[in-house]
């Protein structure tokens, strides 16, 4: 690995850290409110069934964006149900624009890094799925063996529906379709949820294109729904008509979208990552001095437990590592 591709790496990682700092030290400071999933699935549940049961919290989900090992592990010890992992993080990672730029190898390395090293039910965003649905089939098996609980699958063609606004192409009703039959073959598990994302009416096309592409998504066997730019009102026709569980991006309490019949929200927290970093910087640039900004930084306790000290101080001692 490059020297360039470490230090972005350290960077991103500490940046993460910086994020949990200002959730630990200051969202969730003393006396602070918390959120809480109620009724919280047994721990001995596979991820797929614990993210069902989340789905299922008549609380609303909570699901904090999720773009590293480090705060899918901090969104576990906050006492989440389960978290998103959607392709801005994988942007992040390069530098790069959310606009689907990334290869389908690429993506999938970034999702497998995470989901192999936590426990989190998390939901992972497939983008297209490679567009064809043969591709579709590998992307979930592979999603899938790493622990993915739910995948996503948008109606996007390629990065021309997301560098184009009004008009831009999107997939065809019979491609989704397959592209959905092909996810729900893949599964081994049934327990794993294939939600369909859809960006028709961010693109300008009409309600009902998206209603009819949902229900014929439906017919074939997805579990779930985000229909991107749907107003709340549209959020609970949808509901209505579709029967099955939606999502919505969020920053307001689970309140607001669950009475128009949303069952879980994506939070984008980690934006509060860079957010630090940089406050950091200006602080070094213009006083000199790393104080203030350094507050933020996560216990020293919390830092250990995230990467499990104590247990690897233990395997150094048993395999004569540590004297």
């Amino acid at each position: 690995m490059s020297n360039h591709r470490q230090s972005r790496r350290r960077f991103v990682t500490h940046a993460g850290l910086a994020a949990g700092g200002v959730l630990g030290s200051t969202i969730m400071g003393a006396g602070a409110p918390q959120v809480r999933q109620a009724a919280s699935a047994p721990a001995s549940m596979s991820r797929a069934a614990r993210f069902r049961a989340a789905v299922a919290n008549p609380q609303g989900f909570v699901m904090p964006v999720v773009n590293s090992v480090m705060m899918a592990r901090l969104c576990e010890m906050e006492g989440f149900s389960g978290g998103f992992m959607g392709g801005s993080g994988f942007a992040a990672q390069y530098g790069l624009p959310n606009l689907s730029l990334g290869t389908l190898t690429e993506v999938m390395n970034y999702m497998n890094q995470v989901l192999e090293n936590t426990d989190l039910p998390i939901l992972a965003d497939a983008e297209d799925g490679g567009g064809s649905p043969v591709i579709v089939y590998r992307v979930v098996q592979g999603l899938e063996r790493a622990g993915a609980a739910c995948i996503m699958i948008e109606d996007a063609i390629d990065p021309r529906t997301h560098f184009n606004g009004k008009g831009a192409p999107v997939a065809s009703a019979e491609l989704m379709v397959n592209r959905v039959k092909a996810a729900v073959d893949a599964r081994k598990d049934a327990n794993v949820m294939i939600l369909v994302r859809s960006d028709a009416s961010v693109k300008g096309y009409p309600e009902q294109h998206t209603l009819d592409l949902a229900a014929a998504c439906s017919a074939a066997g997805a579990d779930a729904f985000y229909l991107s730019g749907f107003t709340l009102d549209q959020q609970q026709k949808a509901r209505t008509l579709l029967k099955k569980p939606l999502m919505v991006g969020s920053s307001g309490p689970a309140a607001e979208w669950k009475s128009k019949g949303v069952d879980m929200a994506y939070y984008h927290v980690e934006y509060a990552a860079l957010g630090a970093v940089h406050m950091a910087l200006k602080e070094l640039k213009t006083t000199g001095r790393f104080v203030e900004t350094a507050k933020m930084r996560l216990p020293a306790d919390i830092e250990a437990r995230l990467v499990d000290q104590a247990g690897w101080q233990a395997r150094a001692k048993k395999y004569g590592v540590m004297i």
